[in-house]
């Protein structure tokens, strides 16, 4: 009997590989994943450009791939910067923060402050106190916030 389920094609089989991001010092933020999230280094290159160089590395942990990349033309753009600092609503377009849940936020957050890490917030209620989250900066200052899974919607 011939089976006549379809095989998926197209953006049937669309699905998440990772998640890009540029950092500063690609050795740097490799060290800083990996001291403070456990994250593992996959693979790290160099590709040359005309201008210079790309450095790139993939890691993995918490159930996802990060790339992050270094160009030797790196530019920040300080409008970003700022609003990453800020504990106030996301205003500038293209600002993006890695998401992530964790079961016990408070032993999370103490892990964290253990480490040195750098925080916007901790502990903090988001979405009319249905949402505990602490925002956390990694080195180049990009958004790093952990929700506790229980007070997810």
């Amino acid at each position: 009997m011939k089976n006549s389920k379809k095989s998926k094609e197209g953006l049937e089989t669309l699905a998440f590989y990772n998640m890009a991001f540029v950092v500063s010092n690609i050795d740097d933020s490799i060290k800083w994943y990996s001291n403070n999230l456990g994250f593992e280094l996959v693979m790290k290159q160099s590709i040359p450009i005309p201008e210079g160089k790309v450095e790139m590395a993939f890691m993995e942990g918490a159930g996802m791939k990060i790339e992050m990349i270094e160009n030797s033309n790196n530019q920040l753009i300080e409008a970003i910067q700022k609003d990453s600092k800020t504990d106030t609503a996301l205003t500038v377009i293209g600002s993006k923060a890695l998401v992530f849940h964790v079961e016990d936020l408070e032993a999370t957050t103490k892990e964290l402050e253990a480490k040195g890490v750098n925080f916007v917030w901790k502990m903090r209620y988001l979405a009319e106190d249905s949402l505990l989250c602490t925002l956390i900066l990694d080195i180049d200052d990009n958004r790093i916030n952990i929700f506790q899974r229980n007070t997810i919607a």
